[in-house]
């Protein structure tokens, strides 16, 4: 009785959120570190984002580190995405089981903005110099099993964006953790995500020449601009997933075909409440295609994808692909490659 009455209150959440998002204001460029809401992995990226529920790969320790314990080998996973304007975001991570109750990983995402011509007042169109910009995660992710249907984990990672010669850096944790209700075959995963400190930028561009008004002299580091503190994306996610069809499914069986849906509530702080939706149906556990819609944003909207898993003709890998849509900004193609060992 106490698991239905968990499920029925978290799918009331899920269901409430847009009650509570419609009176708040807009907090919309309040924070730093935007890269932390990039989804990594093609697997989840395809499904709308809506992975913190299902998700047991390596990307895990981006969407939801329980997932971490679900599998069960060591693994290694990397992912590109080829983001607008000629960005890039790059995912790295491996995770290795302790024992048959605990999971470690590691993991590191990076954006590059690729070379940039320097401008500078006097030379309003270009110097002829580049620079870029880069924005780093690195994270220790660990996972434990505290009963066979509930999956706890957290990541520890250090946050850094870099501006030129100007660099900030922060400290943050996310907890997330997965429960399968025994209802229908009903999941449920909550993350909280980026919780930590706030990030200042630092560096030797921001030494300005100061003049004394009585003696008229000037002096080239005599004073210094101040930044402000900017805290990172907190995020909360609460999803669920159930198989309609497949081994497992408690609704209609199938041994050859499996299909799963999922739904996401996602909630920043420094933005309105976000829904995600996901679909993703299997065959013979070689062939996924996914589909994947995404609500409240402001330049993102469907999403579909494909996964190849070539275990069955002897290769411990996947391999997956998404797209998606970003409206006014252009497609965006995310690759992701995974092996076990």
């Amino acid at each position: 009785m106490n698991k239905k009455w968990f499920c029925v209150l978290s799918i009331l959440c899920i269901i409430s959120l847009p009650l509570h998002a419609q009176n708040e204001l807009s907090k919309v460029a309040t924070g730093t570190a935007q890269f932390l809401k990039l989804g990594a992995g093609a697997r989840g990226t395809a499904l709308g984002d809506a992975y913190t529920a299902m998700v047991k790969d390596v990307s895990a320790m981006y969407w939801n580190p329980a997932g971490l314990q679900k599998i069960g080998k060591i693994s290694l996973g990397v992912a590109q995405t080829d983001l607008y304007a000629g960005i890039t975001y790059n995912f790295l991570g491996v995770s290795v089981p302790i024992n048959s109750a605990n999971s470690i990983g590691i993991s590191v995402l990076h954006v590059s903005s690729g070379d940039i011509e320097l401008t500078r007042v006097e030379s309003p169109m270009g110097t002829g110099e580049f620079f870029d910009t880069g924005h780093t995660a690195v994270g220790l992710s660990f996972a434990r099993s505290l009963t066979e249907r509930f999956d706890l984990g957290i990541t520890l990672k250090y946050i850094s964006e870099r501006l030129y010669r100007e660099q900030a850096s922060t400290i943050a944790f996310d907890v997330g953790s997965q429960f399968d209700t025994g209802i229908y075959g009903l999941k449920i995963g909550m993350l909280l995500a980026n919780f930590g400190g706030k990030m200042k930028f630092d560096g030797p561009d921001l030494n300005t020449k100061t003049s004394n008004p009585t003696t008229g002299a000037s002096y080239d580091a005599g004073g210094r601009l101040k930044t402000e503190e900017w805290p990172i994306p907190l995020i909360f996610r609460l999803g669920l997933m159930i198989d309609l069809l497949g081994s497992d499914s408690k609704i209609m069986q199938s041994e050859k075909n499996r299909v799963t849906l999922a739904l996401e509530g996602n909630d920043p702080v420094d933005h309105y409440l976000h829904y995600n939706f996901g679909l993703e149906y299997e065959w013979n556990e070689i062939l996924a295609l996914r589909a994947g819609y995404k609500s409240g944003y402001d330049a993102a909207d469907y999403t579909a994808g494909f996964g190849l898993d070539f275990r069955k003709v002897g290769v411990n890998a996947r391999l997956d692909y998404a797209f998606n849509n970003y409206g006014i900004l252009g497609y965006v193609h995310n690759y992701s490659l995974e092996f076990h060992f």
